[in-house]
């Protein structure tokens, strides 16, 4: 993911992941809810109409509040324990499925290319999302080079989403 990482380190997208010397990236590590909502703002702040945010109960004291309340604002996160859906959980790691989930809603993506497109996310509430995001080229799973998987419920690395954003912002 090297190539994605200093895309979106070039588009001042990621500050790195040791502050305050940013100095390191580490790609193989999780992001959580709370980081990926940094992520998204910095990628996308200005392009999408905002609204009123979601007063999420588990955000108060969060470096990553803002960032939450932009994403919410713009409707790409509806909380993270439907149905109420009164919480953010911004120390979650986030999924590959709940990643499809947020991108398919920031970039409106509609064509899902006929749907079905892995073999591991038929139960998946975000399958629909899924195959929009591949049908879209921003993923074609998580199992080369037969790429028939998906992998809805593993975490996002920190590369792992460079490359999402890098692919899907062009």
């Amino acid at each position: 993911h090297e190539g994605s990482i200093e895309a979106v380190a070039g588009e001042g997208i990621t500050k790195g992941c040791n502050p305050p010397f940013n100095d390191a990236f580490c790609p193989d590590a999780s992001i959580t809810r709370g980081q990926m909502a940094a992520f998204l703002r910095r990628a996308l702040e200005g392009t999408l109409p905002e609204g009123d945010p979601i007063a999420f109960v588990d955000t108060a004291g969060s470096i990553f509040s803002d960032d939450i309340a932009w994403l919410s604002s713009t409707g790409i996160t509806k909380g993270c324990n439907p149905p109420a859906n009164t919480m953010f959980c911004p120390r979650d790691n986030v999924t590959r499925g709940q990643m499809a989930a947020f991108l398919v809603r920031a970039l409106s993506y509609t064509d899902d290319g006929g749907g079905d497109l892995f073999v591991d996310d038929d139960d998946s509430i975000f399958e629909t999302d899924v195959d929009k995001l591949a049908n879209a080229g921003v993923t074609s799973g998580c199992s080369p080079p037969v790429s028939d998987r998906f992998c809805p419920t593993s975490n996002v690395t920190r590369g792992q989403m460079a490359a999402f954003l890098h692919r899907a912002l062009g």
